[in-house]
């Protein structure tokens, strides 16, 4: 019985250290527990009621929110942790533990504090955790290629792990309807017609998200053009930048002379007083927009940013398509129902003029 019972031993431990990045959790009562496979395939066992997360990522920060399902996470992400409106919407994240800080920069020690039943992360991070921690982890798959149909599927995914598919679907329904009301305002507009969107990110303003991401599937869903589809972002990353954005010449920019310019660092009148800028048709007809910050980075295939931003970009570009429905009410509309946080006119107004508090990649790198 003895020797049985340690060959039996000796197989578990064998398993346990062949099974690579799944990760199990081994529980007495097979009533107290659920399986999830996560994105990568991995069977992940978690207890069946009042699980707790750590949520590793920026843009997928906001999902459990979106899911009513915030009270279970209790390890996040510095930069949404930093974001003005997320603390609005939740006073109390402020107080929660902050072991990830960008891709790669998880602080292990206080990871293990708040000691999380599991651990939601991409594939960077997930490695950390996994090889440094006996935490279960929760792997995910995604770029900075994803679009709409990704989108769903993580929403749709993590409706599963946070076991709220019902929410999941009411997003996914909610961001359909959005991009049908565009189509239908917009579908009639020749493709030579349409406007040029450039969006130039950095003190530089040169930092963009180029044809091969997600960017040129929010401006297509607005009825617009990314300036720079001609142009691939995502091969090869540029020191100091999010993976997926890389800096470009003025001369490439100068060479698209786009219709309309976001920005997300300084103001307008900054491109104005510029020599070389202000040969640009955006700058001189007055086209230069502060990028709308919400919960998180709007240029980042966020559950937030794939609803709003081809909203105002539509609203930016075709003003008289849409002057029966204020964008104010659409974007009060969309926080309380898919986030239960009504906000007021002029919260509603911080958010498509720019002006809420936000972080940059750098900042929240040097944060941690």
């Amino acid at each position: 019985m003895k020797t049985s019972y340690m060959l039996c031993t000796l197989i578990i431990a064998a398993g346990i250290l062949c099974c690579g990045c799944t990760t199990t959790t081994t529980l007495e009562d097979p009533a107290a527990t659920r399986t999830i496979t996560d994105m990568e395939g991995n069977r992940i066992t978690l207890p069946a009621e009042g699980a707790t997360f750590g949520v590793f990522g920026g843009p997928i920060s906001q999902v459990p929110y979106l899911l009513g399902a915030n009270a279970s996470v209790t390890a996040v992400t510095k930069g949404p942790q930093m974001m003005e409106m997320m603390q609005e919407m939740d006073p109390g994240i402020i107080d929660k533990p902050a072991p990830r800080t960008t891709n790669g920069n998880v602080n292990i020690e206080e990871l293990l504090v708040a000691n999380p039943d599991c651990v939601i992360a991409f594939d960077v991070d997930g490695k950390i955790v996994e090889s440094q921690t006996d935490i279960p982890v929760i792997c995910l798959s995604g770029t900075m290629s994803d679009g709409f149909d990704e989108m769903r599927q993580e929403i749709t995914f993590m409706g599963e792990v946070f076991q709220n598919p019902d929410r999941a679907r009411a997003y996914i329904d909610y961001l359909d309807g959005t991009l049908a009301f565009l189509r239908e305002r917009t579908a009639d507009i020749p493709e030579d017609e349409r406007v040029t969107i450039f969006l130039g990110e950095g003190v530089s303003h040169l930092q963009t998200l180029g044809g091969d991401t997600f960017f040129t599937e929010w401006t297509d869903a607005a009825g617009c053009r990314n300036a720079v589809a001609g142009i691939e972002t995502t091969q090869g990353q540029q020191e100091g930048m999010h993976t997926g954005i890389n800096e470009i010449s003025m001369e490439q920019v100068l060479a698209v002379d786009p219709d309309i310019i976001i920005i997300d660092t300084g103001s307008p009148a900054d491109l104005e007083n510029d020599s070389r800028w202000k040969e640009l048709s955006a700058v001189k007809d007055g086209r230069v927009y502060k990028q709308p910050t919400g919960l998180f980075l709007w240029s980042r295939p966020s559950a937030e940013s794939a609803v709003l931003y081809p909203l105002w970009l539509s609203y930016a570009a075709y003003p008289n398509r849409f002057e029966d429905v204020p964008l104010t009410d659409r974007v009060k509309d969309f926080y309380t129902e898919i986030y239960g946080f009504p906000i007021t006119d002029a919260q509603a107004q911080k958010v498509i003029d720019g002006t809420y508090g936000s972080v940059t990649f750098g900042q929240v790198k040097q944060s941690g």
